[in-house]
């Protein structure tokens, strides 16, 4: 049985690392579930930045479970706790750095992976400053960025995934 938590974890794991600060740089972490097992995440890890996180979607079997097609809604996150930032300095200490590079990066990974197949086009949406109804989404401050792309994956195995 194809798991797509998997298979997206295994192409995750292949991206280069992501420059957080002139002095920082790391490679993206993932997981996934719901806001629930966000929270608890956030609490036992210590700075997973850039998180790269799945939200609970669907899964589609297609030809005799062969392939798994799935909607992949992936929130993309750093952490900014400066609340007094404008959304153009945003942009550049956290879009431009971090969470754009990111997003390119995962969308390479899915397109150019032996074992997914991006099908059709994708949404990005940015969130500065991340909140849900005036309250953080989070128990941490973050800009973020939502994916919402339609994949393919399959069972094989992972090749090697050349980034540009």
């Amino acid at each position: 049985m194809i798991i797509s938590e998997h298979r997206l974890r295994e192409i995750v794991a292949t991206i280069p690392l992501i420059r957080l600060n002139d002095n920082v740089s790391n490679k993206p972490f993932f997981h996934w579930g719901d806001k629930v097992e966000l929270n608890k995440y956030l609490k036992t890890k210590k700075s997973p930045y850039p998180l790269i996180w799945l939200l609970p979607t669907a899964d589609n079997y297609i030809n005799r479970g062969q392939r798994l097609n799935k909607t992949c809604e992936i929130i993309i996150a750093t952490q900014e706790s400066r609340e007094d930032l404008f959304n153009d300095q945003r942009y550049i200490l956290s879009f431009d750095t971090i969470l754009n590079p990111t997003t390119d990066y995962l969308i390479q990974g899915l397109k150019k992976a032996s074992i997914s197949s991006v099908l059709g086009d994708w949404e990005v949406f940015k969130f500065p400053n991340y909140s849900e109804a005036d309250k953080n989404f989070t128990i941490e401050l973050w800009d973020a960025v939502k994916l919402t792309i339609e994949v393919e994956f399959n069972d094989g195995c992972l090749g090697t995934i050349i980034y540009n």
